[in-house]
This record gives structure tokens, sequence and C-alpha cells, in this order.
């Protein structure tokens, strides 16, 4: 921790801040999905990652991509955030003003409105998190139109999962150029900015210890997915992409990958819906466990 900068000085995020990260990560058991190193680091080009410390707490600068926004994220280190955000408010920082808190749970955000500071949800930003289960065996009623699905695309193509190695990786990156292609990523910044993240992901698999699988349908390779741990009990899924002309594969990646690499895990965490409707019902029609809610807190 000593090599970062004292606060209010940043520097940013580079590729050896991995063990410090994943340390501190690990001690505080983050709830939201952007609290991994690799999420941080995969995105960096497109939402800038800065760091700094405060005494012996790691803050996190980001600027999001979607407003131009720049938040500071939850704090890392053993003090509580409540503890952190008095000693920000206190501090002589000259020409420096502190960004939103971003990224709060509702839990802690109601502790902080308790002490007179702004507090407002995030709604496109919460998190969607799912039973393991649910999603490894698509149980009841409810799941039926899921099953359905994956009933079609198994009985029309002949279908097998494969877990992520280094033959799957170049496969992996010529089908995200083919996604591309059909939606034009190019001219949308969120699309063209998930590609460069999924193309850096892929790049340094082995270093960010990232989970991936992928489903070859008639011997070619037309799904991926990668994933991690989040915390003890909670996965998170980064990433899924699939041939949108073979009707039921999303369905039957996303089952697959839960059955045979999450199965330790209670909780997936599928990430927010960013307040795109189309994005929203289809999150919304896995019926999540419960949501982590996220807020803003106004310094």
């Amino acid at each position: 921790m000593t090599q970062l900068p004292q606060f209010p000085s940043f520097r940013n995020l580079a590729a050896d801040d991995k063990s410090l990260l994943d340390l501190l990560l690990d001690e505080v058991q983050p709830q939201i999905s952007e609290l991994t190193f690799t999420n941080l680091f995969v995105w960096n080009r497109s939402e800038p990652v800065q760091l700094s410390r405060l005494d012996e707490t790691v803050l996190l600068q980001r600027k999001r991509l979607r407003d131009s926004k720049t938040f500071l994220l939850p704090p890392l280190g053993k003090q509580h955030v409540t503890s952190v955000v008095e000693t920000l408010r206190k501090q002589n920082l000259g020409d420096y003003q502190v960004p939103p808190l971003y990224g709060l749970t509702f839990q802690e955000s109601q502790l902080l409105s308790r002490e007179g500071v702004r507090v407002e949800s995030d709604r496109d930003d919460w998190d969607y998190v799912h039973l393991t289960s649910d999603l490894a065996e698509l149980p009841g009623d409810k799941y039926h139109p899921k099953r359905n699905l994956i009933s079609r695309c198994l009985s029309k193509y002949k279908c097998r999962y494969v877990s992520i190695g280094p033959s799957e990786i170049n496969a992996c990156l010529q089908l995200q150029t083919e996604w591309c292609s059909l939606r034009n990523c190019s001219m949308v910044p969120g699309l063209e900015a998930e590609n460069t993240a999924i193309k850096t992901a892929f790049e340094n698999y082995d270093y960010l210890g990232v989970t991936g699988g992928v489903v070859y349908v008639d011997e070619k390779l037309e799904a991926f997915t990668l994933g991690e741990k989040l915390s003890r009990d909670t996965a998170v899924i980064h990433f899924e992409k699939a041939n949108p002309e073979v009707e039921g594969l999303y369905q039957v990646i996303n089952q697959w990958f839960c059955k045979e690499a999450l199965g330790k895990f209670k909780f997936v965490n599928r990430e927010q819906d960013l307040g795109v409707q189309g994005l929203r019902k289809a999150k919304g029609s896995y019926y999540p466990h419960h949501m982590v809610e996220k807020c803003i807190v106004q310094l």
C-alpha cells in the first residue's frame, strides 16, 4: 500500500496492483459486481481507474463511461466507510473536490444518511443476484419457457460444453468479432467499450484468474462466458456472448456454466441492466433471488 500516493493525489491503475487489490477485496467481501480486479482492469480504457491512499485505506476513483461522471468506489481497508467519509469531509484538499461515493449498498448508505449526507439510489446499476441452483436447474413452472428454449436448441443442434483453455481463446475472440460486426459495435460507445474489455480479459486470461466456458454447436464455438469469485458465497458473471441465430443458445450457455463451473457458490451476481429496458426484461426473466441496491452518496 505504501507505493500508492497519499490522498488527494492519485495514480493510474496498473496490472501489478492485482495482488494488493485482491487482498483488500478478500477482506471486505464485496457485494457489488464492480469490485473485482478483473472488472476494474478490463474496463480501464473506457472507465479509467485511479488509486490513492488515505491512511490505511485505498481509495478507487473511476470515471463512468455513460455520463462521464467521476466517482469514488467503496473504500478498501479496515476503516469503516462512515469513518472514511468523516475523514474525507474534514480534509483540507485545496482545489480537489471530492466526487460522490458510488456503489455503497443500501445498508451502508443508511448509516451515512444519519450523518447528514445526501443519499440517492441508482436503480439502473442495481445488481441481479440469483441462487446458483436456480440457474443450474431452472426448476418449477416459472422457468418452463427457459427449459423449452434449451430443449429446442439441443434437439436441433449437437451442443457440447468445454471449460476455456488456450485452444478456445482465439475462437472466442473470433466469435466476439463476429458478434460486434452484427451490431456495429464501433458506432455504439458502450458496445465498443465492452468489446475492448472482452478482448483485454482474454488477452490476460491466465493472469486475471477468471473462469470461462464455451459451447460448441455442431463443432463450431458459438458461445462463451466469463466469470469469477466475487465473495466467499457469490460468483459474478462478467460477460456472456452467443450466436444470436442459434435460438436458445444463451439459455444453454448460462445454465451449463452455472452447473459446471459455479456449483460451489450459493449465489451468482449477473451485474446490472444499465437502465436498458430490453436488458432489464431479460435479466428479470431469470427471477433474481435479490437485488443489490447501489447508492450514490454526495460528499
